[in-house]
């Protein structure tokens, strides 16, 4: 079994997600959505290749691979045992900005 690790930015990130729920939405809704969302991304401690490589959909070489769930992509990568969140970006947002400037 794979742990799962956030980066600081992704932890950031999901930060800026759980204020942007409880702002268009009540608690309960926010919570849930939130619960999903993670829920989502323990998966990977059994199927750590669940995502797809980044490098099938962009010419930059990367190591990150991507899943998308709900509105968000989570780009993460895998070291040794570990799944390492790297970040949580809004599917609206131009991630490839975010992620390599």
């Amino acid at each position: 079994m794979y742990e799962v690790q956030f980066s600081p930015l992704a932890k950031q990130d999901l930060i800026k997600i759980i204020g942007y729920l409880e702002e268009a939405f009540d608690n309960e809704i926010a919570s849930e959505k939130i619960r999903q969302l993670l829920n989502s991304i323990r998966k990977f401690e059994t199927f750590p290749l669940l995502g797809r490589p980044l490098m099938n959909v962009i010419d930059i070489p990367t190591d990150y691979m991507y899943f998308v769930v709900d509105k968000n992509y989570v780009f993460y990568r895998l070291e040794k045992e570990t799944v390492k969140i790297i970040r949580i970006i809004d599917t609206r947002q131009d991630y490839i900005d975010v992620l390599f400037g």
